[in-house]
C-alpha cells in the first residue's frame, strides 16, 4: 500500500490543548523513517552570541529537505538547535543528500558541527518505542505537525550521543549543493509586550502513557490560565515586527543562501537582500498590493503562521509575559517536578527570534520562533540538569 500521502491525509486538531489527546494521532507507517539533526555544542556557540547561526542551521535542514521533496507533505518540528522530520523510505536518498549538504554548509559558513542521521521506524519499534503523528491547525494557512510516543526522542538520542557509534549517524562531509530558497532571517528580534519572553520545555514523567498525557494536559491548561489566551501570550505581534537593515543580522541568511557561490554571486545576493528588505518595509508601511500579495496584511499573516508552541512528545512553548507570571509558572512546575511528574527548563529573555521559510508571500510563509539569546537550547540545559539530578 502506498503511504506517501500518510501525513497529508491526517485530520488536524483545532485547539492546541488537543495535542495531549492520543486519539488524534496515528502510528508512523512501516516504510517511513525519522530524520534528525542537531547542532553539536550549541550552548557554546550561543554563549559566544551565535544563537542566530544555531537557529538558522536548524531551519536550513528543514528548508533543504522540504524543497527537495516538493510537493510531498511530511511532518517536521523545529527545536531551536536542531530539527526532526519523518519521511517515506522511497525518498531517503534525496533526504540524505540534503542532510549532507547542510552539514557541510553549517561547518563552512557558521563553523557549526551538525550531527545528522536517519533511523528507520522498524528499528525504533524493535527498541520498544513508537512514533505517533498528528496535526494541529495553527491558522487558516499553517498546519503544524505534532508527535507523541517516545520514538522520536529515542531516534534523537541515537544521533546526538557521540559515545554511541551508531550506523544511523551520517558522517559524510561531502560538499554538495542544496536548495535553501525561501530561507530568510530579516526581522529584528520582537520585544516582549509584557516585559519578558520565556522559552519553556517540559517533559512529563509517569508510569504509563495515559498518566503521562494527563500530566501534559494539566500543564498545558495551567500555562493557559497563568499566561492568558493567544492574544496576550503570543511572543510575536504585528506592532512588534520590524524588518532589519543591520548587516550583523542579515549576514546569517546571506551566508546560508550564498553557500557554494562565487564572490560575484555572493555580492549580488547581499545587494538583492537589502533591496528586498527596503521594498518590503515600504510596501508594508503603505499597505501596497503587488500581484497576489497584500503587504498591508503581511505582518498579520506572519503572526498567525508562527510556531511559538509545539509538541513532539515534549512540550515546547515561547511565551510573552511578566515577571509575576513566570514566577507563578515556575512555582507550579517546581511543585510537579518535586512530585516526580516532570522535568522542565525555562529560559528568560526580553524578546523573540524569528527565522522564516517562505513558499510564497501571499499566505504560504511560515515562521519558526525561539527566545532570544538561546531560548530553547538554554531551557534544554536546565531540563537536562534536572534529569541528571
Amino acid at each position: 500500500m502506498k503511504t506517501d500521502s500518510f501525513y497529508a491525509d491526517l485530520s488536524a486538531t483545532k485547539e492546541f490543548s488537543e495535542v495531549a489527546d492520543l486519539s488524534h494521532y496515528k502510528p508512523l507507517p512501516d516504510d517511513w523513517s525519522a530524520v534528525v539533526s542537531d547542532v553539536k555544542n550549541s550552548t557554546v556557540a550561543i554563549n559566544k552570541g551565535e544563537y542566530k547561526a544555531v537557529n538558522i542551521t536548524g531551519v536550513s535542514v528543514i528548508t533543504s529537505i522540504l524543497n527537495s521533496l516538493k510537493p510531498l507533505s511530511v511532518p517536521y518540528i523545529f527545536g531551536g538547535d536542531g530539527c526532526s522530520l519523518c519521511v517515506p523510505d522511497n525518498v531517503l536518498n534525496i533526504v540524505r543528500d540534503a542532510l549532507v549538504a547542510t552539514k557541510a554548509m553549517s561547518k563552512s559558513q557558521f563553523d557549526l558541527e551538525l550531527r545528522i542521521g536517519i533511523v528507520p521506524i522498524n528499528v525504533i519499534r524493535k527498541a520498544g518505542y513508537e512514533i505517533l503523528v498528528g496535526k494541529h491547525q495553527v491558522s487558516e494557512h499553517y498546519t503544524q505537525a505534532t508527535f507523541a510516543g517516545a520514538g522520536l526522542e529515542y531516534a534523537e538520542n541515537l544521533i546526538k550521543d557521540d559515545a554511541n557509534n551508531t550506523e544511523f549517524r551520517i558522517e559524510s562531509t561531502k560538499e554538495i549543493p542544496a536548495d535553501y530558497s525561501g530561507l530568510e532571517c530579516r526581522w529584528e528580534n520582537v520585544p516582549s509586550q509584557h516585559g519578558e519572553t520565556i522559552s519553556l520545555i517540559v517533559k512529563a514523567k509517569a508510569d504509563n502513557q495515559e498518566q503521562e498525557y494527563r500530566i501534559y494536559s494539566e500543564i498545558i491548561n495551567r500555562i493557559s490560565e497563568i499566561y492568558g489566551d493567544e492574544s496576550r501570550s503570543r511572543p510575536v505581534y504585528s506592532e512588534g515586527l520590524q524588518t532589519t537593515f543591520k548587516g550583523s543580522l542579515l549576514k546569517y541568511e546571506a551566508k546560508a543562501r550564498t553557500y557554494g557561490k562565487n564572490i560575484y554571486q555572493t555580492f549580488l545576493y547581499k545587494i538583492k537582500l537589502r533591496v528586498q528588505v527596503l521594498l518590503g518595509r515600504f510596501f508594508m508601511s503603505y499597505k501596497i498590493k503587488t500581484g497576489d500579495v497584500d503587504w498591508g496584511q503581511y505582518k498579520k499573516v506572519t503572526v498567525n503562521n508562527a510556531d511559538y508552541r509545539k509538541f513532539d512528545g515534549i512540550l515546547r512553548q515561547v511565551l510573552s509575559g511578566n515577571v509575576e507570571q513566570r514566577q507563578t509558572l515556575n512555582q507550579y512546575m517546581l511543585e510537579r517536578y518535586k512530585k516526580g511528574e516532570c522535568v522542565y527548563g525555562i529560559h528568560v529573555s526580553d524578546s523573540a527570534l524569528i527565522t522564516c521559510m517562505i513558499n510564497n508571500r501571499t499566505d504560504q510563509h511560515f515562521h519558526f520562533i525561539d527566545g532570544a539569546d538561546g531560548g530553547y537550547a538554554m531551557a534544554a540545559t536546565m531540563l537536562k540538569k534536572q534529569l541528571k539530578d
